[in-house]
C-alpha cells in the first residue's frame, strides 16, 4: 500500500507512475468496494504500460492555475517543480510529468502554492528542509534538480509540505513513531545532507505532515492496518 486518503466522487484523483507519467480519474470512475475486498487492478482503470507501477496518488481539489505547483521527488533525490497549468489538458490516457535518470523512479508528489517550505526525508534517518523557490519551475518533460545529497545505497522515503499548525510525523521501519515541530528543522539550501531525523542505525519508513486532531493509519508491507489518533503518538 502506497497511500490512503478520503475523497468525493466528483474530485479528480491524480495518479503518478514510477516511470514519471501522470494520469487522472474522477472519483466515481474508481469502483466502490468493501474494506476487506481485494480491489480493482489499476491496469483496468488506467492505460499503464506493462511493468509500470503507480507510486503516488493525490486528490486534486484546487484550481489548475498559475498560482499552484506540482512538486515531484524521485527515489534518488531529484526534485522538480512545475506549474499545474502545464497539466490543464490532462486526460485519462496520461502524459509525461518528469524525465527520469536511468534506474530512478518517481515516488512522491505534492501540490504547493508557490512559496512553501519542503522537507525531504531519507531512509537512513536524515531530513532536509528548504524553500520550494530553490527549485526553479520547469516544463513537463524536464529532469529536475538535486533535493538531497546521499550515497548510492540510500534513498528518499518521503516529502512533506511545511504547513502552519501542523507537525512532522516520522515512522521507522520497526514501527516507532514520533511527532516533531517543523521549527526543529532548520531551513537549509537545496542539495545538502540535511539534519539527523532519528537515532543512528534506525531506518525510516515514511513521513507525513499531521495535525494533532488527525487520525493516522499505519500499514505494514503485508497489508495489516492500525488506526490511532495523532495525539497518542
Amino acid at each position: 500500500v502506497t497511500t490512503m486518503f478520503t475523497s468525493s466522487t466528483h474530485e479528480n484523483v491524480v495518479f503518478f507512475s514510477d516511470k514519471g507519467k501522470i494520469y487522472r480519474l474522477k472519483g466515481y470512475e474508481i469502483p466502490e468496494s468493501t474494506r476487506a475486498a481485494k480491489g480493482t487492478n489499476i491496469i483496468n482503470l488506467l492505460p499503464i504500460e506493462q511493468g509500470e507501477k503507480i507510486t503516488e496518488a493525490i486528490r486534486n481539489n484546487v484550481d489548475v492555475d498559475e498560482n499552484h505547483y506540482l512538486v515531484m521527488c524521485t527515489r534518488k533525490g531529484i526534485i522538480k517543480r512545475t506549474r499545474m497549468i502545464e497539466f490543464a489538458n490532462l486526460r485519462k490516457k496520461g502524459m509525461a510529468a518528469i524525465t527520469l535518470d536511468e534506474g530512478d523512479t518517481l515516488e512522491y508528489v505534492a501540490i504547493t502554492e508557490g512559496n512553501s517550505d519542503l522537507i525531504v526525508a531519507t531512509h537512513d534517518g536524515r531530513a532536509i528542509r528548504f524553500n520550494e523557490n530553490e527549485v526553479r519551475s520547469a516544463g513537463r518533460t524536464a529532469r529536475g534538480m538535486r533535493a538531497v545529497l546521499m550515497n548510492e545505497e540510500n534513498f528518499v522515503v518521503g516529502m512533506a509540505v511545511v504547513t502552519e499548525h501542523e507537525q512532522l510525523l516520522t515512522v521507522s521501519e520497526d514501527g516507532l513513531g514520533r511527532r516533531s515541530n517543523f521549527s526543529d528543522y532548520p531551513i537549509k539550501h537545496r542539495g545538502g545532507q540535511g539534519v539527523a531525523n532519528t537515532h543512528r542505525g534506525v531506518n525510516i519508513a515514511g513521513i507525513r505532515a499531521v495535525k494533532e486532531t488527525d487520525d493516522v493509519i499505519c500499514i505494514t508491507d503485508s497489508g495489516i492496518m492500525i488506526r490511532m489518533a495523532v495525539r497518542d503518538v
